[in-house]
């Protein structure tokens, strides 16, 4: 089923607007009328919002359906199960995204191979190929004690512990990429950002030769870019946009760094606070829903992720998607300055030019009151205390002096429970913004 769905994939990517359109009514159409027969909660949000699945005739006919959120699905997982999917059928799976907030909810066995079908097209337009050699840097294995690393011979791949990756024991890493030769690494940004920074402090920029550097589950930020450009240089960085949910999947195109959302995988909105479709070029929530995701539904799923919209065709590779033009992150990945206004990461740190990130590993944010703001360091080779004022002083322009900034040097960052880092802990329940101080 994977083999004959990527196949489908790599031709219909290519298909004319209106034939995509057609495809999608039809999938959106079918989707809905099986939520409201066979998923209580869905028949019931329908029928308070007045809507019926015939009543879509078109895709601008989405907005009559109401949204659905983490909480309601959450809070409401029985009667947001479908009732046609057995229990032994379903697979429990959950996220705690990047606010850490626990989500359970349920796959079936069709989640598995479509997801696999899409991913590959999507690093197939990087150039990874099926059975070339992947190290793995990611959450999925952990290793202990005496265990870094497991090699999975069906897939090719080398999967190494991202949890004991650090500088005593990266020549033995080392050895095993080199013993391995694996033409791509598969990773979270934040994992081969550390990796790396390893390579840069040994002078290893050219011992390792991989084609692709397949990134996805966190943002990839310009700084982590530059440093990964440096330590492999001929790699091509390939990311995505995607989630446990698999509501919207958005790998890069190949010709630029914008996001391209899968027609094929589901319905793509970028809505504003009212619940409204925005422009080009402006920033929204995306909302979601799945065409596959048949045990547990997602049907205009607020993602709490917001981004920039693109154009509703690439114009560098030609496939007519909704592009993204970039992924600002959740909703929580704000910090609240002193009047209540809200700055993203973007703006305070990513959008900004610092000497000292060439100088430090790694950062973490953490918000506990309105108008402060700690920040983490992990310092590298040089790293000194003008650095840390220069990151300061940047961080407090960048807010028009709203924002008291502490700078904490430290020895490593806390990761979530799947090995993820979190640019930002904020334990501030955010408010409507008066002000988006920067976008």
């Amino acid at each position: 089923k994977c083999g004959e769905l990527e196949s489908f994939l790599w031709e219909a990517q290519w298909w004319e607007r209106e034939k995509i359109e057609a495809w999608q009514l039809k999938r959106l159409q079918k989707t809905l009328r099986r939520a409201y027969e066979k998923v209580p909660g869905y028949g019931l949000l329908f029928r308070e919002a007045g809507v019926k699945p015939e009543d879509i005739r078109s895709l601008r006919d989405i907005n009559k359906l109401p949204f659905t959120t983490k909480e309601l699905l959450r809070d409401n997982l029985k009667d947001f199960t479908a009732r046609d999917v057995p229990p032994w059928q379903r697979k429990h799976v959950t996220t705690g995204g990047s606010s850490g907030t626990p989500f359970g909810f349920y796959h079936s066995s069709i989640n598995s191979w479509m997801e696999s079908a899409f991913m590959h097209c999507g690093w197939r337009w990087a150039g990874w190929k099926p059975q070339e050699r992947t190290a793995v840097l990611r959450g999925s294995f952990s290793g202990n004690r005496d265990e870094t690393c497991q090699i999975d011979r069906i897939r090719q791949q080398l999967h190494l512990s991202l949890y004991r990756l650090n500088p005593s024991t990266y020549p033995h890493y080392r050895a095993m990429l080199l013993q391995y030769s694996p033409l791509h690494l598969h990773a979270y940004p934040s994992t081969a950002t550390l990796l790396a920074d390893l390579v840069l402090e040994n002078r290893d920029e050219s011992l390792f030769h991989f084609k692709t550097l397949l990134l996805g589950s966190e943002n990839v930020f310009p700084s982590q870019r530059e440093k990964l450009q440096t330590a492999f240089p001929g790699a091509r960085i390939s990311s995505w946009y995607g989630h446990t949910e698999q509501a919207v999947l958005a790998p890069a195109c190949e010709r630029s760094d914008q996001y391209h959302a899968w027609p094929f995988y589901g319905l793509t909105e970028i809505v504003d606070e009212y619940g409204l479709g925005v422009e080009e070029d402006s920033i929204g929530e995306l909302v979601g829903t799945s065409f596959w995701s048949e045990a547990t539904p997602f049907i205009r799923y607020r993602t709490e992720d917001l981004a920039v919209r693109g154009a509703d065709r690439c114009p560098d590779c030609g496939r007519n998607f909704l592009m993204i033009q970039r992924v600002d992150g959740r909703k929580q990945d704000y910090v609240v300055v002193a009047d209540g206004g809200l700055v993203s990461l973007t703006g305070l740190i990513f959008a900004q030019h610092f000497e000292a990130f060439s100088r430090l590993k790694s950062i973490q944010l953490q918000q506990d009151e309105i108008g402060e703001v700690l920040v983490r360091v992990l310092p590298g080779r040089g790293f000194s205390n003008q650095d840390g004022q220069e990151i300061e002083k940047k961080m407090v322009s960048a807010c028009g002096g709203k924002l008291r900034v502490r700078i904490l040097l430290v020895d490593s960052l806390p990761r979530t429970s799947r090995g993820k880092h979190l640019f930002l802990v904020q334990n501030l329940k955010l408010p409507e913004a008066r002000e988006r101080v920067v976008p």
